[in-house]
C-alpha cells in the first residue's frame, strides 16, 4: 500500500510539472485621445494645425466624450487660396475657434450607426449640424461626406470628412485685416542751390538765438474712450 501511494504521488507531481501554465491574456492596446489621434494622422495635418493655433488641444484631450468630424487635407485643398493662412493668423484666433468647435459635438460618442437616427445635433460652436443618409448609404454631415467613420479614441469617436464645415457667416467674428507692413520712410535731402550765397561755418551763433529757450512740443492727448 505504501509503495502504491509513493508511485501515485510521483505521478501526480509529474502531471503538474508537465501541465503548461495558462498564458496571460495580452493587455489591450492603449487608446489615445482625440487630439493625439488627429495629430498623428498623416492626412489630418491641416486640421491638427487649426486645433493647435486655436489653443483647443487641451479641450479635445479632456475627458469628454466628444464626437469630432475631422476634415482631411484634401478637404482643405477645396477652400479658396489663402483661406487656411488667413485663419492661422493670430488676430483671427477667435474666428478660428468658432470654426474648429463647429466640428465637435460635446458629451456624445456618436458612431455611424447613431448618426443614421439623427436629423440634427448642436455643435460646441452653438449652431446645429445637420445629418442625412443618401440612398447609396453614404452618410453626410452638412455638405461633407463621411469618408472614414468610427475611429475610436479614449475620449470619443472621430469621423473623417471630405469638406470643411463652416458655421453661418453671421455667427462668425469678422476677419481681421492683415497687419500693415513695417516700412521705414525714405527721405530725400533737397539738392543744393549753386546760386545760394555761401555760409561761413566759422561764424559765431547769434546771442539772441542761443539764449532763446525752445518750447517743447505738446504731446497728443488720447481722448478716445477706453
Amino acid at each position: 500500500m505504501k509503495f502504491c501511494f509513493r508511485h501515485l504521488l510521483a505521478a501526480l507531481l509529474l502531471v503538474l510539472l508537465c501541465t503548461p501554465l495558462p498564458a496571460k491574456s495580452p493587455k489591450p492596446p492603449k487608446q489615445h485621445d482625440l487630439y493625439d489621434v488627429v495629430a498623428a494622422n498623416p492626412i489630418l495635418t491641416s486640421f491638427a494645425s487649426l486645433i493647435q493655433a486655436s489653443d483647443l488641444g487641451t479641450f479635445l484631450s479632456s475627458r469628454g466624450p466628444f464626437t469630432v468630424f475631422a476634415p482631411t487635407d484634401s478637404a482643405f485643398a477645396k477652400l479658396p487660396p489663402g483661406t487656411l493662412d488667413t485663419l492661422l493668423r493670430p488676430e483671427n484666433k477667435d474666428r478660428l475657434q468658432h470654426i474648429v468647435l463647429f466640428h465637435v459635438i460635446n458629451n456624445r460618442r456618436l458612431t455611424a450607426k447613431d448618426l443614421k437616427l439623427l436629423k440634427a445635433f448642436f455643435s460646441c460652436e452653438g449652431n446645429p449640424l445637420l445629418f442625412r443618409t443618401l440612398r447609396a448609404g453614404t452618410q453626410m454631415v452638412m455638405k461633407a461626406k463621411i469618408v472614414n467613420a468610427d475611429i475610436r479614441c479614449s475620449n470619443g469617436v472621430l469621423h473623417e470628412v471630405d469638406t470643411v464645415l463652416m458655421p453661418p457667416e453671421g455667427a462668425l467674428p469678422s476677419i481681421a485685416p492683415p497687419p500693415a507692413p513695417n516700412v521705414t520712410p525714405i527721405t530725400t535731402a533737397p539738392a543744393a542751390d549753386s546760386n545760394a550765397p555761401a555760409v561761413s561755418t566759422s561764424a559765431a551763433p547769434s546771442a539772441t538765438n542761443a539764449d532763446t529757450p525752445v518750447a517743447p512740443r505738446a504731446l497728443p492727448v488720447d481722448v478716445s474712450p477706453h
